[in-house]
């Protein structure tokens, strides 16, 4: 299968496909479902081609009661899956308003040193993940991001020094604030920015989220420039890009409507807001463009709203990207999927 995107485009890095999804890691569905609802969940993932689990909320791992580590236990399925387990770092949760340098540093430093500890060896430990996402940012917020970055990233290879640490980061497109009093950053302005962040860091890759606002109506033709600055800033600074293209999206058909039925008002505070999974010829589209720029796809979103057994509007759409994923991998027509290498040992 040619995986490129057109020839007057930049060649697809690789299939336009999802590798694996980020979930918050739940002691109690750990201790509810135990290995059987893990195994369960893994079977529905490789179903759709997944070969990767993106795990937050690690450090509610570390407080377990149970005799045998749950988390282990996950990991030990991973491995006789060969399933690669991103984990993260925790973080202290309201970081974003405390702004205390210091003490994040030092509470996630100790939640990574007993990660390294416990499932550091594990051979289904891929990388590190830091959860502390952010657009661009300025004054206070900026000065404290430059302390923390590169304080968890030199903790994380200090740990495990054979692991990748990656991050998350979002653009925005609402230059009108719209959704809330947030200074806008031009492609060039971010590209400068990340670049610059980067290379202080020295993060090994970056997960691009395709979104900032998360809505239907946001185009690829918007998200493109952002995915062009955040590849230059990779280059620029030494990281990897992957893309977080995302699975789940507010579904509305225009700014100018949002502002007719909700008001000037983000869209965390909008009751009953009509997220859906998104659609698979729009998810498509959104797959091609990140394959331009990107070495590997995952993807928030497949956790809330698209596993199968969350009912029928899931089950319909796993159904649809599970026929995707087969048509575009090859599989059934003589071809046991396709597989396109980057060179670079921890990118598959």
């Amino acid at each position: 299968m040619d995986a490129s995107v057109g020839p007057s485009q930049t060649p697809a890095r690789c299939l336009p496909l999802i590798s694996g999804a980020l979930r918050q890691y739940d002691p109690g569905f750990a201790a509810r479902e135990g290995t059987g609802g893990w195994r369960k969940e893994l079977d529905d993932e490789q179903a759709i081609g997944f070969d990767l689990l993106w795990l937050a909320n690690v450090p509610s791992a570390l407080a377990s009661q149970e005799t045998k580590d749950p988390l282990l236990g996950l990991l030990d399925l991973c491995e006789s899956r060969k399933i690669q387990a991103i984990l993260d770092t925790g973080s202290t949760g309201h970081w974003y308003g405390s702004l205390d340098a210091a003490n994040e540093i030092e509470v996630v430093g100790g939640y990574i040193r007993e990660i390294a500890r416990r499932y550091g060896s594990h051979p289904a430990f891929h990388a590190w993940y830091i959860p502390h996402e952010i657009y661009v940012a300025w004054g206070r917020m900026g000065e404290y991001i430059e302390k923390l970055y590169p304080a968890l990233v030199e903790a994380c290879q200090k740990a495990v020094p054979d692991k990748p640490v990656s991050l998350s980061p979002f653009f925005i497109l609402d230059r009108d604030r719209v959704f809330g009093d947030f200074r806008y950053a031009s492609p060039a302005e971010y590209q400068d920015y990340w670049a610059r962040l980067i290379r202080r860091s020295r993060f090994d890759i970056i997960m691009l989220q395709d979104s900032g606002e998360h809505f239907s109506y946001v185009t690829d033709a918007e998200r493109e420039p952002f995915f062009r600055a955040m590849k230059i800033a990779c280059r620029s600074g030494g990281a990897h890009l992957w893309g977080n293209v995302e699975t789940a999206e507010f579904e509305c058909p225009s700014k100018e409507e949002y502002i007719r039925r909700y008001g000037r008002v983000h869209h965390s505070t909008v009751k009953n807001a009509p997220w859906r999974p998104v659609p698979i010829a729009r998810l498509a589209g959104k797959l091609r463009l990140a394959v331009r720029f990107s070495d590997r796809i995952v993807t928030w979103g497949y956790n809330e709203f698209g596993r199968p057994h969350l009912g029928p509007k899931a089950g319909e759409w796993y159904q649809q990207y599970r026929a995707y994923y087969m048509r575009v991998a090859g599989k059934g027509q003589g071809n046991q999927g396709l597989s396109i290498s980057t060179g670079h040992g921890f990118l598959r």
